[in-house]
This record gives structure tokens, C-alpha cells and sequence, in this order.
């Protein structure tokens, strides 16, 4: 299974890059969309990197593909500068599995 990131900073993919990872920098939405909708038909793809600023514009149709798609993982990876939401593993493990730490 191959890795595929989609980011629009050339550091993100740069940093992928050099880690063996394949990727594409993307700005529209059309372009999202119609690169996610690739990468999901190609089965060779096990999972997909999207940037957090991507991520956030796109959540519901990301979060749609995520749920109904058992095959690809995909997940959210930050920009050079961090993640904005500091708080979003203490959310995602609260909302995953109900925990409160």
C-alpha cells in the first residue's frame, strides 16, 4: 500500500518528499475534491494525508469518504507551523472513546 499527501505548502510536501511520501499541492476545491475522488478509485493508495487547512475546509465531504470507506485510512496532518486547534487529540480521543483525560 502506497501514501499519498495533499497540502498547499511546499514545505509540507517537501518534508513528505524526503520521507518517501508522493503528494500533491492543491489550492481549489475543485481540485480537492476531484484528487481525493482519484486517489480514492486507485487501490493501490492506502492512505491519505490532508493538511489540517484542507482538512477544515472540507471536513463534511472528507468525514463522509472517512466513515462510508473502509479500505483508505485517511487522516489530518499539520502545516510546518503546527496544528491550530492545540486541542484536537485531547477532542479526538475524548469523542473517540469517551474518555475525558
Amino acid at each position: 500500500m502506497k501514501s499519498y499527501c495533499l497540502c498547499e505548502k511546499i514545505e509540507t510536501l517537501t518534508a513528505m518528499r524526503l520521507g518517501g511520501v508522493e503528494g500533491e499541492l492543491v489550492h481549489s476545491s475543485e481540485e480537492v475534491i476531484e484528487t481525493i475522488e482519484a486517489l480514492l478509485a486507485d487501490r493501490s493508495i492506502g492512505l491519505i494525508m490532508i493538511s489540517e487547512h484542507i482538512y477544515n475546509q472540507h471536513k463534511d465531504y472528507i468525514m463522509d469518504k472517512k466513515l462510508f470507506r473502509m479500505d483508505t485510512l485517511i487522516i489530518q496532518i499539520p502545516e510546518p507551523e503546527g496544528l491550530k486547534d492545540k486541542a484536537y487529540i485531547m477532542n479526538y480521543i475524548k469523542h473517540s472513546i469517551g474518555i475525558k483525560l
